[in-house]
């Protein structure tokens, strides 16, 4: 009997904790720095400065699935989701960059602009770092309101994610 009890707790509390409904789709955004363009690899779309979202994917990718470190192996995922093949062209350099675009809807718990629209800054340090083949990855992140039942205040969800590097390794 206690067995059952413990079962069906378990159970209670598994199915009450999947809350996360990314059913909030967010239409428009920016790349704040001047000048610089994100054009698909097939060229099916081109982004610079304001823009409507041109494809929604479905990443997933919160702090608690992928910590921060383990971000720049997990384009990989991210295009089985519905990421894209990007160039990206930057003032600072002569040659395209070579990316990956992750642009996924919001939960519907998600609080901040992050929820609202989606706000590409890609910081010239990140840029700097793609020599060789090394990836950069940068993306923007909100956090959930909380519930009442869990504490879900310090999970990063991200609502856009871009890998960069010089070198075309996002094959």
């Amino acid at each position: 009997m206690p067995q059952l009890l413990l079962l069906s707790l378990f159970i209670f509390l598994f199915s009450a904790c999947s809350t996360t409904t990314y059913n909030k789709t967010i239409t428009q955004g920016k790349i704040e720095n001047p000048g610089i363009t994100i054009t698909a690899a097939d060229k099916s779309f081109t982004l610079q400065g304001e823009f409507h979202s041109p494809f929604q994917s479905s990443t997933r990718y919160n702090s608690l699935e992928i910590r921060d470190h383990e971000l720049p192996k997990a384009y990989k995922l991210a295009l089985h989701h519905g990421a894209r093949h990007v160039r990206i062209k930057v003032p600072s350099h002569e040659k395209e960059l070579y990316g990956v675009l992750a642009l996924d809807k919001a939960d519907k718990d998600g609080i901040g602009p992050g929820t609202q629209s989606y706000k590409i800054i890609i910081p010239q340090p990140y840029i700097n770092a793609v020599r060789e083949g090394k990836i950069s990855v940068v993306y923007e992140y909100y956090h959930l309101k909380n519930d009442g039942f869990l504490d879900v205040g310090n999970i990063k969800e991200r609502s856009w994610i871009l890998w960069l590097s010089d070198q075309d390794v996002f094959k």
